[in-house]
């Protein structure tokens, strides 16, 4: 079966995904109440529909490399990388 373009969207991508705030504890290791509470400091980005709490994977991953430790590293191995394509 062949569907026309004009009617079929986009595919969806689950890299990208929503998180609840069960699925969210389970994949950043972060307990419930204590997404809850970044919540309510408008810390954590995050959407309330009908009173359901979705976390968007990307936002929730940007969020958190705010409090990356080692950022000066991560500049010097892009640093790195780049010296060494410019050998090459």
């Amino acid at each position: 079966m062949i569907i026309p373009d004009n009617i079929a969207g986009p595919p969806i991508s689950l890299n990208d995904q929503y998180f609840d705030l069960k699925g969210l504890s389970a994949y950043s290791a972060f307990g419930v109440a204590t997404l809850r509470d970044y919540i309510r400091s408008n810390a954590l980005p995050c959407f309330k529909v009908k009173g359901k709490i979705l976390i968007k994977q990307s936002e929730f991953d940007r969020w958190l490399e705010r409090y990356r430790v080692n950022k000066s590293q991560d500049l010097n191995n892009i640093v790195d990388d780049v010296m060494d394509s410019l050998k090459a």
